[in-house]
């Protein structure tokens, strides 16, 4: 037995696994300098208030790179490799803001060793949905 043969074998359609993350200033100024992405909307509350935002609004991508560490790290199945992530933003996140994940696995792929996730990442503190995910795990 395999490797990704015994993890899909011990999580399985309906496994379920949750965790939070915090948009922090740290996070905010890792990824600006990261990706150059200084768009007025996401850098500027002024800018962001004329277009009826309470204040700036953070990247939606940001809430990519969580999906990412709660693929890469937090998931159970170790050695894993993303194959494809769709991402729906629903609604605008800021800075401050707590996101819990809840991933629920979908769909078990044994012949390829391979894991659909539907994630949702839900804004803890402003109280609704920020992005719906589709991701594909391929197991190492």
């Amino acid at each position: 037995m395999t490797q990704s043969t015994a993890v899909i074998d011990s999580i399985g359609e309906g496994f379920r696994t949750s965790r939070c993350y915090r948009i922090s200033q740290e996070v905010y100024d890792h990824f600006v300098a990261a990706s150059g992405d200084t768009n007025f909307l996401h850098t500027d509350d002024d800018f962001a208030r004329q277009l009826g935002f309470p204040e700036k609004v953070m990247h939606g991508v940001i809430l990519n790179a969580f999906i990412s560490h709660f693929v890469g790290v937090h998931f159970p199945a170790g050695r894993v490799v993303l194959h494809a992530v769709n991402t729906q933003f629903k609604s605008p996140c800021h800075l401050g803001d707590e996101i819990r994940i809840d991933a629920e696995v979908t769909q078990v792929a044994h012949a390829v060793g391979a894991v659909t996730l539907e994630m949702v990442a839900t804004n803890l503190t402003r109280g609704r949905v920020a992005a719906k995910s589709k991701v594909q795990v391929g197991l190492l």
